[in-house]
């Protein structure tokens, strides 16, 4: 079930198992799944700010005062919580608009972002054919003429070799292909999935990485064996960390090496 009607905050009040689930069980484990506990910081809020200022031309968030502190910032939270937009400082606001300017100026971000016929965040809803779970997800961009999907991502490096080491550091690579399995079940054709990474921290810059074929079949297998590990976790009602009963501890080997030991002289 494809639905484009479905605000940001309600679909994250929706059912159903999501990348950042996968994510928490293939970095953590079922357990820190199970647990978790969804904090904000200001750094996610420049990210949900460049994502709504790109995709839905920045009519979901407001520029509050200089500081959190004092009259002001209270009467906009109150303005914000009434209107369920998302408030930022002056200076947040500000870098999340120099950040969503970067992706307008790298040409090919530029075009994944203005595909004529392109689907800005739907919401997808299906079953699982393996694990009959409930799995959702919410695409950035899907471009149907070209068949490609395409995800915003703030990142602290967007270079070639920076953001490969990020992408692997926090999983992209799973939401990668948990999209692209999930969009696929609902009817979307996906012949590519591409990540428009865009530089939080200054000079401010952009750049596309395209998920290649055996990057994807990789995160296949680590998909599937979270997808599997949630579900018999929930049918059983067991959460574990994997982890073993108690850990012996040892120096590390930078320590060990310098070690000098008694020889009882």
């Amino acid at each position: 079930m494809i639905k484009d009607n479905i605000s940001n905050a309600d679909y994250h009040a929706s059912d159903g198992i999501s990348s950042s689930d996968v994510k928490t069980v293939l970095l953590e484990s079922v357990w820190h799944w199970h647990h978790a506990v969804h904090k904000r910081t200001d750094a996610m809020d420049v990210g949900t700010a460049v994502h709504d200022i790109r995709l839905e031309g920045g009519k979901n968030i407001i520029r509050g005062p200089e500081t959190k502190r004092g009259n002001a910032w209270k009467d906009a939270e109150t303005e914000a919580d009434f209107s369920k937009k998302l408030l930022l400082t002056q200076k947040n606001y500000d870098k999340a608009q120099a950040i969503a300017d970067t992706l307008l100026e790298d040409d090919v971000c530029k075009n994944a972002l203005q595909a004529p016929n392109a689907k800005i965040e739907h919401s997808i809803f299906v079953d699982c054919p393996v694990t009959g779970l409930k799995l959702r997800c919410r695409p950035d961009i899907y471009d149907p003429d070209n068949k490609f999907m395409s995800d915003i991502k703030c990142t602290v490096d967007p270079s070639p070799e920076g953001f490969t080491k990020q992408c692997y550091k926090y999983r992209y690579d799973a939401q990668a292909f948990f999209y692209t399995m999930v969009a696929q079940l609902a009817g979307w054709e996906v012949k590519q999935f591409r990540f428009l990474a865009a530089g939080n921290t200054e000079p401010y810059i952009s750049h596309m990485h395209i998920m290649s074929i055996d990057a994807m079949q990789l995160a296949k297998n680590d998909v599937m064996r979270a997808l599997k590990e949630i579900a018999e976790a929930k049918q059983t009602n067991t959460y574990k960390t994997g982890w073993d009963r108690f850990t012996m501890l040892n120096p590390p080997k930078w320590m060990a090496d310098n070690l000098d030991f008694d020889k009882g002289e």
